[in-house]
């Protein structure tokens, strides 16, 4: 009986332990990801094509390593501004969605939303979607400065 709980005891410490390797981890790819954003722009107000790269990567690992982590959807909503600002704006619209969709108290979700309408209107000028997303801004996040954005935009939309 006492070696079933010195294994159980052996086990949890292992869990413990692992939980706190796992979100060390997680502190040193923020870490890492804050160096990265620091040379995001060096010397210019130019993009730093291969540090976007870098960061787009090191943002997509820290989501899939630390999921559970309280950054993980700013880290995605980052990604997603650098693959629109990469010019890859249906990449940037599916994951503002799965932000939204998947983030429910992520402070930013309805201006996630409003975003993927923003970029089918003016990157892709699909005014169609756009129409269609920011009506759904308004009817999901009625409240929200997203909402009067998407508002505004409809209105835009129906006098051009």
């Amino acid at each position: 009986m006492k070696y079933l709980y010195l294994v159980g005891g052996v086990m949890l410490l292992g869990l413990t332990q692992c939980g706190q390797v796992e979100a060390d981890n997680c502190d040193q790819q923020l870490r890492e990801i804050g160096e990265l954003e620091g040379q995001l722009f060096v010397e210019s107000q130019e993009v730093q094509s291969d540090v976007r790269s870098k960061l787009m990567q090191s943002y997509a690992a820290f989501a899939n390593g630390c999921h559970d982590h309280d950054e993980t959807p700013e880290m995605l909503f980052r990604r997603a501004d650098l693959l629109r600002s990469a010019g890859k704006f249906e990449e940037a619209m599916t994951q503002l969605r799965d932000i939204h969709d998947h983030y429910k108290t992520f402070d930013k979700r309805a201006v996630c939303a409003f975003l993927v309408g923003f970029i089918a209107e003016v990157e892709l000028n699909d005014r169609e979607q756009a129409k269609k997303t920011y009506q759904q801004v308004v009817e999901l996040h009625p409240d929200s400065d997203a909402a009067e954005w998407a508002r505004q935009s409809l209105k835009a939309l129906d006098v051009n």
